[in-house]
């Protein structure tokens, strides 16, 4: 009812201090020590009976306007439904009683950040304390009996809810689904009782970021001309098609192309290269053969290279 209550305030941007009243008021009453005692003792009496539909919904209708806030019954009849449909979802995903107890704790820390003030923690610490004293005095087997009675006082109701649907747990007919693939599914389900409307907002956030960096990085792969996929091994680009591709993406040469002609003209041009090199920084050692067939010797320290060395590169690709 908090979570619900909290979303629509802050959806119809009602003042600050507005909201932390109406929040802080609820809150109060809801976990009134004496109220929660009351309930505690009434289940455990002779003739305790489970409360009716009616009952809980008029406690509850009556509890959520304590405040300033007012409900007609349009809107109270959208925040039951809300209540009831996110709660049996809830101990649709559970699978032991001892899961009941911890909703209902995360159900109190998440009340706790809700406004936080040391009243309201007062009264959830005091709540914490008194529901755990009356579980751990039921026993294993009236534990067992309080979850299986939450899940069939549940039955009853089945309103489609748009925020579940959305998240896709809940189909078109009302029956929420049971093997979920979404990746997200063990986030919600090992963290029952959680506010699920500040997951589900934190949750369409890191899609959306996610969303917007693979659209960037198509983006640049589409300007590269790069073909994206997943399903192959990435294969090898060479380095004429990589400049290939950046001089039609682009319009920018990166490496200029030398010319080795054989033509009578070979020397100018070769001449022409390395002083083109020489004046951009770049210095090149050529090895040329002299009449005798023997090797030049280096410029550097005058040795002469191995021959079977050279015939070893000249076979390179």
């Amino acid at each position: 009812m908090l979570y619900v209550i909290d979303q629509r305030l802050k959806a119809q941007r009602i003042a600050a201090d507005k909201s932390v009243q109406v929040i802080h008021d609820v809150t109060s009453v809801l976990l009134e020590p004496k109220f929660i005692d009351s309930l505690l003792s009434g289940s455990t009496h002779r003739n305790a009976q489970v409360l009716t539909t009616e009952h809980c919904k008029f406690m509850l209708n009556d509890i959520a306007t304590c405040s300033l806030m007012r409900l007609d019954d349009s809107s109270m009849d959208k925040l039951w439904s809300l209540m009831t449909m996110i709660y049996k979802w809830q101990l649709f995903v559970s699978r032991h009683q001892l899961h009941l107890l911890e909703i209902t704790f995360r159900h109190l820390d998440s009340i706790n950040k809700l406004y936080p003030d040391t009243k309201r923690h007062m009264l959830i610490d005091f709540t914490k304390n008194t529901l755990l004293d009356f579980w751990n005095a039921c026993g294993e087997e009236m534990q067992l009996t309080i979850y299986n009675t939450n899940k069939a006082w549940l039955q009853c109701f089945n309103t489609k809810i748009s925020l579940l649907i959305r998240l896709g747990f809940q189909a078109m007919d009302g029956s929420f689904i049971a093997n979920v693939d979404q990746d997200y599914f063990n986030g919600y389900a090992m963290s029952i009782g959680d506010n699920i409307y500040i997951k589900s907002a934190n949750q369409m956030n890191q899609q959306q970021t996610s969303e917007t960096e693979s659209n960037s990085m198509n983006q640049l792969a589409a300007q590269l001309n790069i073909n994206q996929s997943f399903s192959e091994d990435l294969q090898p680009i060479f380095a004429g098609q990589f400049q290939q591709q950046l001089e039609q993406t682009f319009n920018n040469i990166l490496f200029d192309d030398f010319d080795f002609d054989v033509g009578p003209d070979s020397s100018k041009k070769q001449d022409n290269a390395s002083s083109s090199n020489t004046s951009k920084g770049c210095e090149f050692v050529q090895v040329q053969n002299n009449e005798s067939g023997d090797l030049v010797k280096g410029n550097s320290n005058g040795s002469i290279l191995n021959q079977n060395l050279l015939d070893l590169y000249s076979q390179m690709p």
